[in-house]
């Protein structure tokens, strides 16, 4: 996704949000550190509104937090384990 896409669903999407959610500008918004999340523009949007919501600092290489892919890497394993393993994608979705 390119900065300028981000900074519009930033803008027409997150910050109404932020604004009916957390009228007091005490709210946090998570973002990674994926180049769009750390363009310049990007940043001086969030920097001029931090009176109205904060960005929490994202660590750079930090492990992944989204407990979807961590799932998703114990049901390949198990179905890597089996014997014999599945031909094609249909018996592995009726195996999973």
């Amino acid at each position: 996704m390119k900065a300028a896409n981000y900074l519009n669903i930033i803008a027409d999407q997150l910050h109404p949000y932020m604004a009916l959610v957390f009228p007091t500008g005490n709210g946090i918004f998570q973002q990674d550190t994926a180049p769009c999340h750390k363009a310049r523009i990007v940043m001086e949007w969030f920097e001029e509104h931090t009176d109205e919501f904060h960005l929490m600092s994202w660590p750079p290489n930090s492990p992944d937090l989204n407990p979807m892919e961590h799932i998703w890497d114990v049901i390949k394993l198990l179905l890597r384990a089996q014997t014999p393993q599945y031909p094609n994608i249909s018996t592995s979705r009726d195996r999973c």
